[in-house]
């Protein structure tokens, strides 16, 4: 059994998922909570002194960073 099954589908369902549909706006949506939980991690990150929640915090911010990076990329091709 294979925990996690990589193919031409996964990616495929990711766009679908994540599409832009004017109706409902989840694209824009999806932006606005990445760059919330950017600025969440970043205001976190300021106010930490332990150096376990430092490390936490960066690593929030760096994978917020990197799915807004991919909405951003997804908004533009449409």
């Amino acid at each position: 059994m294979k925990l996690f099954q990589r193919g031409n589908g996964a990616e495929e369902d990711i766009y679908k998922r994540i599409s832009f549909d004017p109706d409902s706006n989840t694209l824009v949506e999806e932006i606005a909570q990445a760059r919330q939980e950017i600025e969440d991690a970043y205001e976190n990150f300021q106010n930490a002194s332990d150096p376990d929640l430092i490390d936490c915090y960066i690593y929030k911010g760096n994978a917020a960073w990197k799915r807004y990076r991919f909405l951003l990329r997804q908004a533009k091709m449409i």
